[in-house]
């Protein structure tokens, strides 16, 4: 009888099984049809027509109305996540330079995003969380780095403790945050990188080279390799000049006065001395980089925020590249 009662069972969960399957592939089989109907349609075409939907979705709460613009809006990036497949599989997986850039990006990433996650949740606690954290991390400890773009508005001594929390839990705290400007969906990643080889042997030689008095002439331009995705589990969109100019018009002609419309999948910023021109590039960016001369050091000039930038000091050591020094750069 036992024997009997979890056969049923098994066989109960095995038909549960096959029918998630069936409205699995059913579901993807839609998709796929609803790509190849859509993929006519220019790529503005397919932006006006969502924004439409996301207006009277807005005059109204109509849901069928926002189920639309999703399905516009969901082909629009499912059309850039093609389009940047395509772009990262022209890197070719043996060129050495754009490996170490990507490293580098990853590097430069996971600092940044570990040091605003950090403080922005330590800003979040109670006083006796605080207090209890304190007591938690010898208070002779020093924070060599210096923050990245602009620093939070909180005490020296302070520093060790909040860099010291875990990263995941402060993660996720902010997370539950509807508000949260880490709740964004996508990445945007540039390739293009200006880079110099110079003769410097070592970090102090390296930290004499200023980057803007660099010609531009000695310049190269190479490519990184594409990030999979960021510290914070966002996926990443490559922009090139097709999507950036799209987008762009999109702005000026449609948009311009509610970047809600885009603002949770992508960043769309306008530029400080020019409203009618925006930019949609993710913080922190990656613009030039300045190597020594065994290319296992390297002086980066990094946007981490909207308006300033800084240098990025990184070393590689036992293969593995490190953020070791942060320097403010500059305030446009």
């Amino acid at each position: 009888m036992k024997f009997l009662r979890n056969f049923c069972l098994l066989a109960v969960t095995f038909v549960a099984l096959l029918c998630g399957c069936s409205e699995s592939n059913e579901d993807d089989l839609k998709s796929a049809k609803r790509f190849e109907e859509l993929k006519v349609l220019p790529l503005d075409t397919v932006l006006s027509r969502a924004f439409a939907f996301y207006e009277q979705y807005q005059a109204t709460n109509d849901t069928l109305l926002r189920d639309s613009m999703d399905d516009y809006k969901s082909h629009f990036i499912a059309r850039w996540k093609r389009s940047t497949d395509s772009l990262c599989g022209t890197i070719p997986a043996d060129d050495s330079l754009a490996a170490d850039l990507r490293e580098i990006n990853e590097a430069v990433s996971k600092y940044f995003f570990e040091y605003h996650i950090k403080h922005m949740y330590w800003f979040m606690l109670d006083t006796a969380k605080r207090e209890s954290l304190l007591g938690k991390v010898d208070s002779t400890q020093k924070v060599e780095l210096t923050a990245p773009g602009w620093r939070w508005d909180t005490r020296e001594e302070d520093e060790a403790t909040i860099m010291g929390i875990p990263f995941e839990e402060a993660l996720s705290v902010l997370k539950k945050d509807s508000t949260s400007v880490f709740k964004v969906v996508y990445f945007i990643q540039t390739l293009q990188v200006h880079y110099v080889d110079t003769v410097a042997a070592d970090m102090n030689a390296l930290l004499k080279i200023n980057p803007f008095g660099i010609k531009q002439s000695e310049r190269k331009e190479a490519k990184s390799a594409c990030m999979e995705k960021t510290p914070i589990g966002q996926q990443v969109l490559v922009l090139n000049k097709e999507y950036e100019s799209l987008l762009n018009i999109f702005m000026k002609t449609k948009a311009h006065g509610d970047r809600r419309f885009l603002m949770w999948e992508i960043p769309v910023l306008p530029y400080i001395d020019d409203d009618d021109d925006f930019f949609f590039h993710s913080y922190p960016a990656v613009s030039s980089a300045v190597f020594n001369k065994g290319r296992d050091m390297v002086n980066l000039s990094v946007s981490d925020g909207y308006g300033r930038g800084s240098f990025y000091y990184l070393s590689k050591q036992s293969g593995k590249w490190e953020v070791v020094m942060i320097r403010n750069g500059w305030i446009s």
